[in-house]
């Protein structure tokens, strides 16, 4: 199981840099990383399934200027592994994906701060030719690579435990309410849709 794990947590954070550092050929787009991660753990209806609904919840979330969205990639892809590992019900997993997504924003927030915190210390390196360029694009890209895995890995490692145990000690009710709000989500985000392609500019 653990090297399982760790090789899930390795496919995901390599796929994640995607999202900002390497390419951007939107294979971080949780519609591929759900269809990936599904086929991985025989069940691809169900992957797809959570990448349309994690993209259709994240749809207007925009990473412009300084902006820092929720990431999708950690949410799809934790949903469908807290369902292979734990044995999860998708309705339930795919809210304590969301919360570990919204965490990782938290995460992602904090290596940018730090990263411009010493921008001027590694410009003048660059200046003085103590470092190449190709050195400090490598080294940002492990540095995400590590956080990527270590958030994965730890959420797996604290919050399945946890959640698995939540998951099986709340009542029937409960449980009606979560299947209810799993299966609106699409309906919700196709409704943010219409609404984002129906607003139009008010005229002079």
């Amino acid at each position: 199981m653990i090297l399982q794990l760790a090789g899930f947590c390795a496919l995901i954070a390599l796929l994640e840099l995607d999202t900002t550092y390497v390419g951007q050929f939107l294979i971080s787009r949780p519609l591929f990383i759900g269809t990936i991660i599904g086929a991985l753990t025989g069940n691809l209806f169900l992957g797809l399934q959570v990448g349309i609904f994690t993209e259709l919840i994240y749809i207007d979330y925009m990473p412009i200027g300084g902006a820092i969205p929720p990431s999708g990639t950690i949410t799809a892809a934790l949903t469908l592994l807290m369902n292979y590992f734990f044995k999860m019900d998708i309705y339930f997993a795919f809210f304590v994906g969301i919360v570990c997504g919204q965490m990782f924003a938290f995460v992602e927030r904090y290596l940018r701060n730090k990263r411009g915190k010493i921008l001027e210390h590694v410009e003048k390196k660059l200046v003085d030719m103590k470092i190449t360029p190709g050195k400090v694009i490598f080294k940002s890209i492990l540095i995400e690579f590590i956080a990527v895995f270590v958030f994965i890995a730890l959420s797996m490692i604290v919050f399945g435990p946890l959640f698995a145990y939540l998951h099986q000690d709340i009542s029937d009710k409960v449980h009606v309410a979560f299947k209810f709000a799993y299966y609106i989500v699409p309906w919700v985000g196709l409704c943010g849709l219409l609404l984002s392609f129906s607003t139009k500019p008010k005229e002079d």
